[in-house]
């Protein structure tokens, strides 16, 4: 073996331990940290990305959590298969909003099926506060996260969502203040926001309300499903975190309301 190959796996086996161990990496930190260019790191995170190792995020990578593995961090120790679904598509959505959030920040994170799969994220990240509705989340969280103070909101239990709702949840966010709120969406309306079937929309909002920023996780296929109350207006909303098959007249407009666009990555076929 040459020694081009030689510092090639040795530079590969470097990423590989430090995704695994910290749940991202970062390409300016692993140029310096390798001695090797930016252009490089991103030709062994593509790499890696081939391999199932880790998944692209806009500025570095995220360990790519899969089902049925046997790592501890992984969304499959959830005991809530309803809620956490393994979507691939969710699973890169929460991968890019965890981007978003730095050590020791304050958030809160709504029920959901795309928000619940932040899960991992969150149990690695350092010093976290976290406030919840979702009890598979706030559960998990206890039971192993990077020194996060949890905290649950409270109301009236929902079977459903697995998650509290009602007056004293949306009593108990509201005297917090967060730096974010990340919440899902049923559906999305290119001319007013989030959407969804439920008549009882308050807690999103106090969510929002409560917080410097909202991002939403939504599919970009949710634009076709038509419900008819809004949730958030997207005055309220700071970014939109969806898949890469949001078409490009659809970006323009929602971000001519002001709105940040995180696409995904393209999926591997």
């Amino acid at each position: 073996m040459s020694r081009n190959s030689q510092r090639t796996n040795a530079n590969l086996q470097y990423i590989s331990d430090s995704v695994a161990l910290d749940g991202r990496v970062n390409v300016i930190e692993l140029s310096k940290s390798l001695s090797v260019s930016e252009v490089s790191i991103r030709k062994y995170l593509s790499a890696l990305e081939q391999q199932g190792v880790l998944i692209r995020t806009h500025g570095g990578a995220v360990v790519n959590v899969k089902p049925n593995s046997s790592t501890p961090n992984t969304i499959s120790t959830l005991s809530q298969p309803a809620i956490v679904d393994n979507d691939p598509c969710k699973l890169a959505i929460a991968a890019s909003a965890a981007q978003l959030i730095k050590p020791f920040s304050r958030i809160v994170v709504d029920s959901g099926s795309t928000t619940a799969h932040l899960l991992p994220y969150l149990q690695q990240i350092e010093g976290l506060v976290v406030m919840t509705n979702s009890l598979p989340i706030a559960t998990a969280l206890t039971q192993k996260s990077n020194n996060a103070t949890v905290l649950m909101s409270g109301g009236t239990w929902d079977p459903l969502s697995q998650s509290f709702q009602g007056q004293m949840s949306e009593k108990m966010i509201a005297s917090y203040n967060f730096e974010m709120a990340f919440v899902g969406a049923s559906g999305l309306d290119l001319a007013k926001g989030t959407t969804t079937f439920h008549e009882l929309t308050k807690l999103s909002q106090v969510m929002s309300d409560s917080s410097e920023q909202t991002i939403v996780l939504a599919q970009s296929d949710k634009l076709f499903k038509k419900m008819p109350n809004i949730e958030l207006s997207w005055g309220k909303i700071s970014t939109l975190v969806t898949d890469n098959l949001l078409n490009d007249d659809a970006q323009r407009h929602i971000q001519n309301y002001g709105v940040t666009v995180m696409c995904t990555p393209p999926m591997e076929k």
